[in-house]
């Protein structure tokens, strides 16, 4: 796991793992309207603005495996 995400965000972007790091953020961004659980509407943001603050290179270099 990436020190510079928890688990529970390792296991959202694994659930919306893509083609590439923009790919994972425009599938999270999809899922939001849909979503009614405060918590996973604020995992969510703070997903998507780490994945900004990082570059393509910096994510294809991520090693990410979903916990249980």
């Amino acid at each position: 796991m990436d020190k510079r995400f928890t688990v529970e965000e390792s296991n959202l972007i694994c659930v919306f793992a893509g083609e590439g790091r923009s790919e994972v953020i425009k599938d999270i961004e999809r899922a939001l309207p849909y979503q009614e659980d405060t918590d996973m509407m604020e995992l969510s943001g703070r997903v998507i603005g780490k994945l900004r603050d990082m570059t393509d290179k910096e994510f294809e270099q991520l090693e990410l495996t979903e916990a249980e």
